[in-house]
């Protein structure tokens, strides 16, 4: 039965006062103006709609008790039934601008009626701003960022005994930024004095961080409750899952940047060493950087060192970047002079090794070239020529330092450590400079 058959048995009813006489004239508006949306849409036959029902549930609940079963007197309960109820005419209600408001109402309600049962539009993923005008190079950057903000990227340093993890922040291969910036202090200091106190450059230059001290502040900021790590909170999923596209798109870049970045030769080897951590297995990079006694530690640790690394169950990282510096001029202009440091790297590790070196490409390397004497022990102590050493892995001369921590906040931007020419020795220069202090006073290394 539809909306408009009601209505006419309604108006049928409507000679019966007994049953009808106190029912609301809001039900009959209601009925009425359903009645003009029904005509007004005749190829709708569907009676149970969602306007259809509310109109029937207001219609029932007109006829609620509250409102037939009032108190009545006895003569209404033995009313004539062949009076008929004029009916009222229905008020049109005019807003201020002259239009009909229960026309528009009516109007309303059809589109709200049309548009719920219109089918509704997927929208797919790459109609989002997001993949439509930001092109791929441009995400991947967002993504590498985010990566970073998460903690995804690790250090591993020992804290009395025990092997902790932090984010990383810093570019392992960029250039070191603690150089630039004493030399701009320098520049502005009113001093001409080739020694001058800068202590937040000295405290950053003998960081046992090395070229990561951002990390280092952020550790321990972190530590004092400052920052939050990202990683324990496994901020990572909240992209992961933010939808499917992304999700494909960002999951190569996310394993990617599992980074491993470990800034001191106790924590190498022990990460080195059974057990070794998971994430050593995860990271895809694995970076070094080595100042405390760094040429002691190659010379004593190196070949060792190559041979765990060259083990597929023990690393399987792509990258592996070694940062080399050292604690004194002279030491650190040894460390690409001693040539037998680096002609044991096996070459599974030298096809994906990169060590960085704190020299000028231009003399740094003389050591390695065709024709260097070399003090022989076979020959009580006469010179042999060496042949050139052609390095599998690749090598970056960042430059020597131009600018060199002393003490007590002290920097000094005196020129020393320059590379000379000498006859090469076979016995370890970084311990005779640990145990004697050659080197400053002994001619053989100055």
């Amino acid at each position: 039965m539809t909306l408009e058959t009601k209505a006419t048995n309604l108006d049928e009813a409507m000679d019966q006062p007994s049953l009808l006489h106190r029912a609301s004239k809001k039900c009959l508006r209601v009925l009425r103006k359903a009645s003009m949306r029904e005509r007004s849409r005749p190829d709708d036959k569907s009676s149970t709609s969602g306007r259809s029902l509310a109109s029937r549930s207001s219609f029932r609940s007109s006829f609620s008790t509250s409102s037939l079963f009032t108190t009545k007197t006895i003569e209404e309960d033995h009313m004539t039934l062949d009076r008929p109820i004029a009916e009222e005419p229905i008020r049109e209600e005019v807003s201020c601008d002259g239009n009909n408001l229960n026309e528009s109402l009516i109007d309303e309600e059809f589109t709200q009626q049309a548009s719920s049962k219109a089918p509704r539009r997927e929208h797919h993923q790459g109609q989002s701003t997001f993949f439509r005008q930001l092109p791929p190079e441009i995400r991947h950057q967002i993504y590498r960022h985010f990566w970073i903000s998460a903690g995804v990227e690790r250090h591993a340093f020992l804290r009395n005994r025990k092997l902790l993890f932090s984010p990383c922040i810093t570019d392992h291969e960029a250039p070191d930024e603690r150089q630039i910036g004493v030399a701009k202090d320098f520049q502005k200091s009113s001093s001409t004095a080739e020694v001058q106190p800068h202590p937040k450059w000295f405290r950053r230059m003998t960081s046992p961080w090395c070229n990561h001290w951002k990390c280092e502040r952020l550790w321990e900021d972190i530590r004092d409750g400052r920052e939050v790590d990202g990683n324990k909170k496994q901020a990572y999923m909240f992209l992961l899952l933010s939808c499917k596209r992304i999700y494909n798109e960002s999951i190569e870049s996310f394993r990617e940047a599992k980074t491993l970045t470990i800034t001191d030769g106790q924590t190498l080897h022990r990460i080195l060493r059974w057990p070794r951590p998971t994430y050593l297995h995860q990271a895809r990079r694995l970076n070094i950087s080595l100042r405390h006694d760094s040429g002691n530690f190659l010379y004593l640790n190196g070949a060792s060192m190559w041979h765990i690394l060259s083990e597929q169950d023990s690393c399987q990282a792509e990258s592996i970047y070694l940062w080399l510096d050292a604690e004194c001029p002279v030491t650190r202009r040894l460390l690409p002079e001693f040539r037998e440091l680096y002609d044991c790297v096996p070459p599974s590790v030298a096809a994906r090794l990169t060590i960085d070196f704190p020299c000028d490409a231009e003399d740094g390397f003389w050591a390695w070239e065709d024709g260097v004497e070399i003090e022989s022990q076979e020959d009580g102590g006469q010179l042999k020529r060496l042949g050139p050493l052609v390095p599998e892995f690749r090598v970056v001369a960042r430059g020597r330092q131009r600018f060199n921590e002393t003490s007590a906040g002290y920097v000094s931007c005196v020129d020393r450590g320059s590379p000379r020419r000498r006859v090469l020795r076979v016995s370890n220069p970084f311990e005779d400079i640990l145990l004697y202090g050659r080197g400053f006073v002994d001619g053989s290394y100055v």
